[in-house]
């Protein structure tokens, strides 16, 4: 069977959908020749709907909906694979932290939603003790991600094997710490919301 031939509406495109990245922090967006390098190395493209170089194909036409409502900006694992290898330097991590930055200002109907929530999560818990307390990241997300506590209850008993492997060897602790000066990190997040507000 032929594949189906996709029509881009010029009319529909967003123009100044790489300004508004840029403004949200991520840089180097036009930089980008589209030689494919970050796909070819990017260990969590299989799981993206739109893999590296094909969402920043989408970025460069103004096909903002489509950006903001793809699994890509939420798969994305920061890993920098991809970075170490553009020979143009463009830093794509920091452009889907802009793109999840501006989705979920805009409360954008994620294409991954579990996504959305692991990385306000994220976020909230780091910011809360400083550094990542994984047993109640993983708890908080399974409670917010699932809005059917029985889907979360077989979801935690599926996964309950992978978490005493890790809590065996040391990688989870019941007890969380806080780090020193956390009042510190707490500044630090309240100045980049307000970078944020204003941008």
């Amino acid at each position: 069977m032929a594949e189906e031939t996709k029509i881009i509406r010029m009319d529909e495109c967003s123009p100044g959908f790489m300004d508004e990245i840029a403004k949200a922090g991520g840089e180097n967006v036009k930089s980008c020749f589209q030689c494919g390098t970050c796909t070819g190395g990017c260990p969590t493209a299989y799981a993206m709907d739109y893999p590296p170089r094909t969402i920043m194909r989408m970025i460069q036409l103004g096909m903002r909906d489509q950006v903001l409502q793809s699994k890509t900006i939420w798969t994305c694992a920061s890993c920098n694979t991809c970075i170490t290898r553009c020979p143009r330097g463009v830093r794509i991590p920091e452009i889907m932290g802009a793109l999840k930055s501006i989705a979920i200002k805009e409360d954008i109907k994620p294409g991954l939603p579990g996504g959305m929530v692991f990385y306000k999560e994220f976020n909230d818990e780091l910011k809360r003790f400083g550094l990542l307390p994984e047993l109640i990241l993983s708890v908080m997300y399974y409670i917010k991600g699932s809005d059917n506590p029985v889907a979360m209850v077989k979801n935690m008993i599926k996964d309950a094997p992978m978490g005493l492997a890790m809590f065996t060897h040391g990688k989870l602790t019941f007890k969380p710490h806080k780090v020193k000066n956390i009042d510190q990190i707490k500044k630090i997040y309240e100045a980049s919301m307000k970078m944020e507000e204003t941008s």
